[in-house]
């Protein structure tokens, strides 16, 4: 009788144990679950998503002399940017654009949004379609209140989602 009730005993301690452990450990694989398929939806899109610079000039005369060739009273430097990936890119406004000259300077551009009125500031306009989704072109007007140096410069576009594309252009 007492080997009976040591097992009984014993085998309510594994089945409590092992409650225990189930309780303890399912949380954490269920999380790191989700984790992983939100890590992997993200790689997904990062994938499908692609865009190339296709062009970088300045607002320059024929003779490469800045001039307000627009007539908006600002100095431009404008880079056209295609979306070659099978993504559409949203939030275009939420974009980062970096200036870089020759000495390799880096500066961030903020949208005209976020720029409270400052300068430089850059705009878009979709040449070709009303939203930046596969083989539509992206313009972007980078505006400064006076003209930049001539020399070399390096643009660099980087989407919402971290798609980057960087090109040189020398004005």
């Amino acid at each position: 009788m007492d080997k009976v009730l040591a097992t009984v005993l014993l085998v309510v301690a594994a089945v409590v144990s092992v409650t225990l452990v189930i309780n303890a450990v399912y949380p954490a694989i269920t999380s790191s679950s989700g984790a992983m398929s939100s890590a992997s939806a993200r790689i997904n899109e990062r994938m499908r998503s692609q865009v190339e610079i296709i062009h970088a000039s300045g607002e320059l005369d024929s003779g490469g002399a800045w001039q307000d060739t627009n007539a908006n009273g600002y100095f431009d430097v404008f880079i056209w940017v295609k979306n070659i990936g099978a993504e559409s890119v949203v939030d275009v406004e939420r974009n980062d654009i970096f200036l870089a000259d020759d000495q390799m300077v880096w500066a961030w551009i903020p949208h005209a949004v976020y720029a409270a009125g400052g300068f430089p500031q850059w705009d878009y306009v979709i040449e070709n379609g009303t939203e930046w989704t596969t083989a539509t072109t992206l313009r972007i007007e980078i505006s400064y209140e006076s003209p930049l140096t001539s020399g070399e410069y390096r643009v660099k576009v980087l989407t919402p989602n971290g798609v980057s594309d960087d090109s040189y252009f020398s004005m």
